[in-house]
């Protein structure tokens, strides 16, 4: 290898995956801002008071103007936008603890994004109220009819302007609520595989088309009731407020260069022309908030793009028309390999994908083959450093797994040893208090399922959900039985297995707390749990069966994708894309690795295929529901049948099962050599066969590995 390979080839010559991946962004934002332009554009011209044809929506004028203030409320949503961008749908366990984490954890980004919102509002306001005429009765001071009305205040602006900072605050709350800023990287990729060329419009239009009949719903179900509720909230609370320190003040220093005067000052005067301005609040509401639908639905479109340039991956050489160079890395497999150890997760999740399409997609088979020649890479090949990162994906499903099922210390971090003296506390309460010899038996004990999900992932959200938190796991933990006694036929387990699990999902003090009292926690003056059970039992249970109660339950679907997945987002897009670039490298390696470096790594991917399956698959099956799922059903674990909320374990797991089954028939004749005994080669085919009755196809081929390996 000559100097210049050699230099490729370390870590030190290759750029970050940021450097690729920012532009891509950029252009990104640049896109979308041209067609939310062209939005505001439209707005401006509805909006113009003009009676010229010409003039009401030639850019160079007045309508121009309203068109880049109207871009304000635009902008204000693209940087909420990138301030909360992540891939990966919310895992939280309850709408509960959502809230909680928004109030806590994401406090500032919560705060920002309020801000941003009503203030796009309060701009959309003033270029509606400036653009509007004389006649339309929006100006602070209504100066009547000439001869025998009064100069008075004019209340109607004031209420306007109240609805729209309403809605810019409810607006808010529905962007954190549906978690708009969501990278949608799942449904590209399903789009992408039904794309057919149908339409000349281009790409982003033609999906926009598709979003429209959804974005009128959600403005129509935010407008008429944001309008309902802010006009009485208005005369409730706030008028009175709004005239004497705003309202009045205002229309006072207008008139001073005037010779008219105002009344004295002895309160509201009334709302002028109500039916038009209904009519004005209605119509502008609608705009108001289709700007903001169109504008979230906007940017989605083109962050959301596969990672390309010119049809080739972010990270390799593109060229432009004539075929110049117009971007190049030096070293794009050391790029991408700094992407799939980022530290951020939208980096780290955009590298991942751009390794699904390098390793799955035949257009980009020859960058693919550098991963398997590129050996002299330090301090390891490109193939070991990229198996490692897709094999670090996956085990972390295991390991958030056993993390979960571990009691905590008074940190909130799992605690092993605390484990062992429980599971020798268990072991002498079956032996009638005799003293055990040898190691605790671990294995007798019960599937702690109640406690933190990761709590290792979760260590940066934990410190924010303290104080209260605790409070509320105590009495769940005091009200657990109350609870399974009236929640169905699955009662009866759950309270034998109550005694072992702690009170909920992220408690710190949980346990300690049903133990000893809420002292433990930090409160005073803890009422037995007799005295709750007896007076808040039975309430507590019908109001969590009630619409109001369903935001506090911790649904099992929920909890499950929760550990399985991660929190606070879930990783299952990395999971699924590091499993089928694995899969990928694997089987391509028969046909292009010429250094015969993989085989080596075989047992090792099959070893954590079929661990990750099997942990997956005995963590659904043994975990307890929760004290709060006062409507769960056994169905909720089947994952053959309609499972309610594991629609994303179940493709994670299909993932790992398609991928174990594709690894196992390449190089399944070849276990014995590659280090496979015959337990781990037969585990492998159970893992697979699961459900295979249900789903047709590969069993001949797996029985003929069977047979191969049994007479090998």
């Amino acid at each position: 290898m000559s100097t210049n390979t050699a230099a490729a080839a370390t870590p030190s010559a290759a750029r970050t995956y940021k450097s690729h991946l920012t532009p891509h962004l950029h252009r990104a934002f640049a896109s979308a801002s041209l067609l939310s332009l062209a939005a505001c554009w439209t707005i401006a011209t509805l909006l113009s008071p003009s009676k010229s044809w010409l003039w009401s929506w030639f850019p160079l004028g007045l309508t121009g103007l309203r068109t880049l203030m109207l871009f304000t409320p635009v902008l204000a949503v693209f940087i909420v936008r990138v301030m909360g961008l992540h891939t990966g749908s919310r895992t939280t366990t309850s709408p509960a603890e959502t809230l909680w984490l928004h109030l806590t954890h994401f406090g500032f980004r919560t705060a920002a994004t309020v801000g941003w919102y009503v203030l796009g509002a309060w701009v959309f306001g003033e270029v509606y109220i400036w653009s509007r005429s004389e006649g339309a009765g929006l100006g602070w001071v209504d100066m009547g009819r000439a001869g025998y009305e009064r100069v008075r205040v004019n209340e109607n602006p004031v209420l306007l302007r109240t609805v729209f900072v309403c809605l810019g605050i409810a607006q808010a709350g529905l962007h954190l609520e549906r978690d708009y800023d969501r990278i949608e990287v799942e449904e590209t990729e399903a789009r992408l595989k039904q794309a057919k060329e149908t339409s000349r419009l281009p790409e982003s239009l033609q999906i926009l088309s598709t979003k429209v009949r959804a974005i009128a719903g959600r403005v129509v179900l935010l407008v008429l009731p944001g309008i309902v509720f802010s006009t009485p909230f208005y005369f409730l609370f706030l008028r009175r407020t709004l005239w004497h320190s705003v309202a009045y003040p205002l229309a006072r220093t207008l008139l001073l260069t005037q010779s008219s005067s105002l009344q004295p000052n002895n309160g509201p005067t009334g709302i002028l022309h109500p039916l038009t301005l209904l009519w004005q609040t209605l119509t502008s509401s609608l705009l108001l908030v289709s700007l903001w639908e169109l504008s979230n639905a906007i940017f989605t479109i083109y962050v959301s793009r596969p990672t390309l340039k010119k049809g080739q991956p972010l990270t390799s050489e593109t060229k432009d028309g004539n075929g110049a160079v117009i971007s190049r890395s030096r070293d794009p497999n050391g790029t991408l390999i700094r992407g799939l150890r980022a530290t951020k997760l939208v980096p780290r999740s955009f590298a991942f994908w751009e390794l699904n399409l390098i390793t799955t997609s035949p257009l980009f088979a020859a960058r693919r083959a550098t991963i398997f020649a590129e050996v002299d890479r330090q301090p390891t090949s490109t193939w070991t450093e990229i198996k490692d990162a897709c094999l670090s994906e996956i085990a972390a499903i295991s390991s958030r797994i056993q993390g979960s099922q571990q009691p905590l210390n008074a940190t909130g971090q799992p605690n092993p040893q605390k484990a062992q003296q429980e599971a020798l506390a268990a072991s002498q309460q079956q032996r009638g208090g005799a003293q055990p010899s040898g190691l605790p038996r671990i294995a007798g004990r019960g599937v702690v399922n109640d406690t933190s999900v990761i709590n290792s992932s979760r260590s940066s959200v934990s410190g924010a959900r303290g104080g209260a938190r605790q409070a509320v796991e105590m009495v769940g933990g005091v009200m657990k039985s109350l609870s399974q006694s009236q929640s169905g036929a699955h009662a009866q387990g759950q309270q034998q297995q109550g005694q072992r699990t702690a009170a909920g999902i992220g408690s710190v003090y949980g346990r300690k707390a049903i133990e000893y009292g809420v002292s433990k926690a930090g409160g005073r003056g803890f009422v037995g749990p007799a005295w709750l059970q007896g007076v808040m039992g039975g309430k507590v249970v019908e109001f969590l069966r009630t619409p109001a109660g369903e935001v506090f339950r911790q649904g099992f679907g929920r909890r499950v994708r929760a550990v399985v997945l991660g929190v606070p987002f879930s990783r299952g897009v990395d999971i699924v894309h590091a499993s089928r670039s694995l899969t990928a490298l694997v089987v391509a390696s028969l046909r292009e690795d010429g250094f015969g470096r993989v085989s080596g790594d075989v047992a090792g991917i099959v070893r954590s295929y079929t661990a990750a399956i099997g942990n997956i698959r005995n963590f659904i099956a043994g975990l307890q529901p929760h004290w709060s799922d006062v409507g769960f059903t056994d169905a909720e674990r089947d994952l053959a049948g309609g499972a309610v909320g594991l629609e994303e374990v179940k493709e994670v797991l299909e993932v790992l099962r398609s991928g174990l089954e594709e690894v196992v028939l390449a190089f399944g004749e070849y276990a014995g050599g590659l280090g496979l005994t015959h337990a781990e080669m037969r585990a492998a085919r159970q893992v697979i066969e699961v459900d295979r009755e249900g789903k047709g196809g590969g069993g001949k081929e797996m029985e003929e590995i069977g047979g191969e390996r049994k007479t090998g």
